[in-house]
């Protein structure tokens, strides 16, 4: 059964902390019998967000023993349904606290917990806790901002996207212009996907485009929405 999916970032500013998180209060309101964890695998400001007083930081140390969170540690965030949050760990954090090891050993002792894990690993492959999120993966979901730069980072990431053997399952632009050159067919000629697999986010995004996310999640890890 798959439990864990990552929206990873193709660039810092494609918003994938954004994402994460709208796509987990969509499921966690869609589906109150769930319960959802969320998971700012990152080192931004905007994974911060305010949701949570639990951050990446403060379990460090249940990270580091390989032991279990003590429950209520991860607060329920304020929407409706079972959603709990851990926050970012902050852009100061230097590179090796983290190991991927241990984030990836933690989020996969997490998902035992939970019925579904919701991750956002950022954009940095150089930093531990997005590596490992991304090991922990069953699904990740590539995020792509509207810029040929961003497109061609995952062009020149793709061999090792494939050496890591990761699960990518789907094809985020956000923030489009809907005015602009980008179409799902596009996207996916670019990319060389099926178009199916394209999640057109507009700027002024409205429910139906975060609850396509969210149900291709379920479906994805139950069967059906």
């Amino acid at each position: 059964m798959k439990k864990i999916f990552t929206f990873h970032g193709e660039d810092s500013k494609c918003g994938s902390a954004w994402l994460a998180r709208r796509t987990a209060e969509m499921i966690a309101e869609k589906r109150r019998d769930l319960k959802v964890l969320l998971v700012h695998a990152s080192h931004s400001d905007s994974a911060k967000a305010g949701l949570s007083d639990t951050s990446m930081e403060s379990i460090r140390p249940y990270m580091a023993a390989r032991k279990a969170l003590p429950k209520g540690l991860a607060e329920r965030a304020g929407c409706r349904g079972d959603l709990s949050v851990i926050s970012g760990a902050g852009p100061s954090d230097r590179t090796g606290v983290f190991p991927p090891d241990q984030t990836e050993s933690f989020l996969k002792r997490a998902a035992a917990d939970y019925d579904l894990v919701i991750c956002d690993s950022g954009s940095e492959l150089v930093r531990g806790l997005s590596l490992g999120a991304l090991f922990a993966s069953d699904s990740v979901y590539s995020v792509f901002s509207e810029s040929e730069e961003s497109f061609r980072r995952f062009e020149w990431l793709r061999p090792l996207y494939e050496k890591l053997e990761l699960k990518i399952n789907g094809y985020i632009l956000d923030r489009f212009s809907q005015d602009g050159v980008y179409t799902e067919r596009i996207v996916s000629e670019l990319l060389g996907v099926k178009e199916n697999r394209v999640f057109m986010i507009p700027r002024a995004a409205a429910r139906s485009d975060i609850e396509r996310i969210a149900d291709d999640i379920l479906k994805d890890a139950f069967g059906a929405s």
